[in-house]
């Protein structure tokens, strides 16, 4: 279900900046990639293609949720921000110590607080969790299949709609 509200404060923080990012992004390409290389001890290759991939599948779902009339304002990313901060800091999750010390370890990298990282740095990241999660009821009750054979439509329809757009990235990170 789509949600309804002032669109000055839908998909945007309070000073306006862009919740959503729905177009590719060489910068968050290469963070990510280096990130899971660094992690998982993949080539350079191999941590592109996985960057690039993760950022094609996201940025279909998002693209399909925007299509679709799905926004996020900034208060219900902000409790799905605290809502996962509880469940880590209470330690209910499985694997919620070693997320908390790279959480931890981040936020000392950033050189900022830890309210700020909840609040302000993963505010988009929340943002995309609460709409892909809107995205994901709303396709079960209009779709009548599964959610991941209609992510797998969404993702096929928007490669077969932005073929330019993503050979124009690829090529911009060196993949071909």
């Amino acid at each position: 279900m789509a949600s309804c509200g002032n669109s000055s404060d839908i998909n945007q923080d309070s000073q306006g900046h862009n919740l959503v990012n729905s177009e590719f992004s060489i910068e968050d390409h290469e963070e990510y990639a280096e990130k899971i290389q660094d992690e998982r001890g993949l080539t350079k290759e191999e941590a592109d293609e996985e960057a690039f991939r993760v950022q094609l599948n996201e940025l279909a779902v998002i693209n399909r949720a925007i299509a679709v009339g799905i926004s996020v304002s900034e208060e219900e990313a902000l409790r799905k921000s605290q809502e996962i901060r509880e469940v880590l800091k209470n330690g209910e999750a499985k694997n919620a110590s070693e997320v908390m010390a790279s959480i931890q370890k981040e936020i000392g990298q950033l050189e900022i607080s830890e309210d700020e990282y909840w609040n302000e740095y993963m505010l988009s990241n929340y943002t995309h969790m609460v709409m892909r999660e809107k995205l994901m009821e709303y396709e079960r009750t209009h779709s009548g299949i599964s959610w991941n054979e209609r992510q797998q439509e969404i993702i096929e329809e928007f490669i077969a709609s932005e073929k330019r757009r993503i050979n124009e990235f690829k090529r911009k990170i060196g993949m071909k």
